[in-house]
């Protein structure tokens, strides 16, 4: 017996609730489509009989989103009855959206074996009792504000007497406290200034003084930006300005004369100061005098280009030696001399590469790293370098998924860089065969790329950390490498107006990702 036979008798049956006040109606299908409504649910959906045949959703297309449908669905695929009370509806009736409450049922009707042959759906509306019960809660909610704002009334007249005596204590603590700050600013080492929430100056300790030669009475003039050195003044005047307005901690690095006109190195905090209510009150300046380790840095990359550059010669030709040697033996079976030559220039790349790697040190110390901006698709750029790393690691599985049909404008070659970085980077933390993914996808900076691995993690603790020059795990203290490919990555990518960051827990992988500005 088809489904329309067997709802023969149910239709009949609904003959009956066609004058019932309990709105009713039959529907068959997962779609509920609607065999019969009786007029008072057909008053409830604001329709006359010709929706009958039609899907609940062509019916009633504002149900789509809400709940009904679905339960439908349930209903008539596992037999189960469904049902609420003052559950809200938004229905169109006379071209209007409008919330309507019912308790309401939905009961799966069964045929002689058990099988589900249509679902009975009956309302009732009770809008008038649910919005009486808001009502009255919200009275209710009305005069339990009311009881509490006349106690805390009564609390803030306590408060304010509280509050007098407070201020004139702190009006002391204050006094005590800047003598306290003006002891410990005139006896330190360390160049320190104040300016207020307007950026106006308003204190100069006298060290001062004692560094720069010039007076107090005239750096509470002047001020003291234009005696930074050319080549770090614009970059301070700008990032300064930059955190003031965002009211963020400022830190630089630049270069200062002293009373003899020789410059030195200084590392200036700036962190913002804020009253006791949050109000900004402006900057305090502690400026450091780091020359000594400004020194030792230039000697040290120095030497870094020097050792680089005798080094990257003998390797040049030794790798042309192995190509050459390589080529003599096509028609040969050596094997063995093969497989070694192979293992030898690999090995010869990851020098040449660990060289690269100090050179690119050497080259963003010195501010002679060039970038070379340009469009291009980004999607194809990491495309062709998934391509390279994939030949030269057959160790791993690298993958790109999830690739984002994107332009970007900066320097292809030292993104793809970047990329192969965090790739090789990667292969050396996680097992043999394992998979290393790469995601594109569009971000709230532009494009976010991602490269995850399968490895033992990081400790949030060394998250911090990673992208500091010479920086090395713990646990990962027996792997080759000197700390540097994360570094150059995180000053390629920031350099280039965009940002990078790790995210790990131990035991999980890793992920390491960085945006760029859409093009």
């Amino acid at each position: 017996m088809d489904q329309g036979n067997e709802l023969m008798g149910s239709e009949e049956l609904l003959e009956v609730y066609n004058f019932s006040k309990t709105a009713t109606a039959i529907h068959c299908g997962e779609d509920a489509v609607i065999q019969s409504a009786n007029h008072a649910m057909l008053r409830i959906w604001g329709k006359d009989r010709s929706v009958i045949g039609k899907t609940l959703l062509q019916a009633l297309p504002e149900l789509k989103g809400q709940p009904y449908a679905e339960m439908f669905k349930k209903a008539w695929l596992e037999g189960k009855t469904f049902s609420g009370e003052g559950s809200p509806a938004e229905l169109e009736i006379g071209g209007k959206i409008k919330t309507y409450y019912f308790d309401y049922e939905f009961l799966p009707v069964f045929n002689a074996n058990g099988e589900v042959i249509a679902v009975m759906n009956s309302a009732i509306d009770v809008t008038d009792r649910v919005l009486k019960e808001k009502a009255v809660e919200n009275a209710r909610e009305t005069n339990k504000m009311y009881l509490e704002l006349k106690q805390a009334r009564a609390e803030l007249k306590e408060l304010n007497t509280e509050l007098e005596n407070r201020v004139n204590q702190r009006l002391q603590e204050l006094s005590e406290s800047e003598e306290r700050f003006t002891l410990m600013a005139e006896n330190t080492e360390l160049l320190i200034s104040v300016g207020d929430q307007d950026n106006k100056r308003i204190y100069f300790n006298k060290q001062w003084e004692r560094v720069t030669g010039l007076k107090v009475e005239e750096l509470m003039k002047k001020g003291w930006v234009d005696l930074i050195h050319p080549d770090e003044k614009d970059a301070f005047i700008k990032g300064y300005y930059n955190s003031f307005e965002k009211k963020e901690i400022y830190t630089a690095e630049f270069r200062l004369p002293d009373s003899d006109g020789n410059y030195r190195w200084y590392h200036c905090q700036s962190p913002p100061r804020f009253l006791q209510d949050g109000t900004f009150a402006g900057y305090i300046a502690s400026c450091l005098d780091i020359t000594m380790r400004k020194n030792e840095e230039l000697r040290k990359n120095e030497f870094i280009s020097m050792i680089s550059h005798e080094l990257k010669t003998p390797l040049t030709s030794l790798n042309g030696f192995i190509q050459v040697m390589k080529s003599k033996l096509k028609n040969l079976d050596k094997n063995y001399i093969e497989n070694a030559l192979n293992k030898s220039q690999i090995q010869i790349n990851k020098m040449s590469a660990m060289i690269s790697g100090f050179l690119d040190i050497s080259r963003l110390e010195s501010g002679k790293m060039e970038f070379n901006a340009e469009t291009f698709p980004l999607d194809e750029a990491l495309r062709e370098t998934v391509e390279e790393l994939s030949m030269i690691h057959s160790s791993h599985k690298i993958e790109l998924a999830d690739t984002c049909m994107l332009n970007v404008h900066a320097d292809r070659n030292k993104i793809s860089a970047v990329v192969s970085n965090l790739v090789s980077n990667a292969i050396k933390y996680t097992p043999y065969g394992s998979t290393i993914t790469i995601t594109c996808s569009p971000s709230e900076q532009g494009i976010q790329v991602c490269v995850e691995d399968q490895g033992s993690g990081i400790e949030r603790g060394e998250l911090e950390n990673i992208f500091q020059r010479y920086y090395r795990t713990k646990d990962n203290s027996t792997i080759s490498g000197f700390g540097i490919g994360l570094y150059l990555c995180s000053e390629i990518i920031t350099r280039q107006g965009g940002k990078i960051w790790a995210e790990s827990s131990p035991g999980e992988g890793a992920k390491f990702f960085f945006t760029l500005t859409e093009s």
